[in-house]
């Protein structure tokens, strides 16, 4: 933007002025500092494992563990069960009772 804006002044000064002289704006490539893609160097898994291996924490994440999280509280005990049901659990009656075949 500063470019287009830098041209544009200095075309209106060179109208404005026929004899003075503006400097041509600078070309510069977007390609200037373009690298081409190249294959990484592919290493042994049994390497990449022991490195991994090697890194404090959980697998190597990059050093985060949940130390600094806060515990959850602790689920009160469930109730104890009577050792007698309140109420005489019936059998289901047979759903195909009095079917023929």
């Amino acid at each position: 933007m500063q470019r287009l804006l830098g041209f544009a002044l200095a075309v209106l000064a060179a109208s404005a002025c026929p004899g003075a002289t503006a400097q041509t704006p600078a070309y510069d490539s977007a390609f200037a500092g373009y690298k081409s893609y190249e294959e990484p160097k592919l290493a042994s898994w049994k390497e990449t494992n022991d490195k991994i291996g090697a890194t404090p924490g959980h697998g190597g994440h990059a050093g985060h563990d949940m130390s600094a999280m806060k515990q959850a509280p602790k689920a009160p005990a469930p109730p104890a069960k009577p050792a007698v049901p309140a109420v005489p659990v019936k059998a289901p009656a047979d759903p195909h009772a009095g079917h023929k075949n």
